[in-house]
């Protein structure tokens, strides 16, 4: 393994390592920040992300957490865990995906499709149109706002995960999608909605694996 520490086109932000040309800044305890607080960090409060996070960039408006997950090569999600907005609308997407192995395109329709997005917060739809791949890499990566995905294979009907990427992606992918649950699974449904109820804990999660492992 490479020494990250004496390397220099590396940063160390607390705990996390990150490439020294991204701009995301790992803040301890954001969780805890009060908006006035969020604000001089350059955040906000704004519309939840797939995985119910909520705390934004001020001008590009991706999720704090969702680009921590990516800059960090985790891409994966169980969809049992996904937010409520956006739990059936990623069911009934990736129902059209033809999942192959994992160094094969996987191809869809290329088209547009509604989802929610950083806008509904403010704007009089709920949803918006968004291609059909970034919609993919925010499920499978995380919500990067306003910013751009493309395809590192070149195949525009491509939506392999491992093959979407945006600026804040690692210049190696991961070799596999983990977790990559795609069914409904009544005891981990139940499970989420017990605990949102009953504030055991909080009702959203950073990764779903967390969950997996309680």
């Amino acid at each position: 393994m490479a020494n990250v520490h004496a390397n220099p086109n590396f940063k160390r932000y607390n705990t996390v390592v990150l490439p020294s040309e991204t701009q995301f800044r790992y803040i301890r305890n954001m969780d805890s920040l009060t908006d006035k607080e969020l604000n001089k960090q350059g955040f906000y409060h704004g519309y939840t992300c797939a995985y119910g996070h909520t705390i934004r960039d001020q001008t590009n408006h991706w999720c704090y957490y969702c680009v921590l997950k990516i800059v960090s090569n985790n891409c994966g999600f169980d969809i049992n865990f996904l937010h409520q907005l956006y739990k059936l609308k990623y069911f009934k997407l990736w129902g059209q995906v033809n999942i192959k192995n994992w160094d094969e395109c996987w191809e869809a329709p290329n088209k547009m499709v509604t989802f929610p997005s950083y806008r509904s917060m403010y704007s009089k739809k709920k949803t918006e149109n968004v291609s059909f791949h970034k919609a993919i890499y925010q499920c499978a990566w995380g919500d990067i706002g306003k910013g751009y995905v493309t395809r590192s294979c070149g195949n525009k009907n491509c939506v392999n995960p491992l093959h979407l990427v945006s600026t804040w992606n690692r210049s190696v992918p991961p070799q596999t999608i983990y977790p990559f649950e795609l069914e409904f699974e009544a005891d981990k449904l139940m499970k989420m909605a017990t605990k949102a109820k009953n504030h055991f804990v909080r009702p959203t999660i950073s990764y779903p694996q967390d969950v997996l492992n309680e």
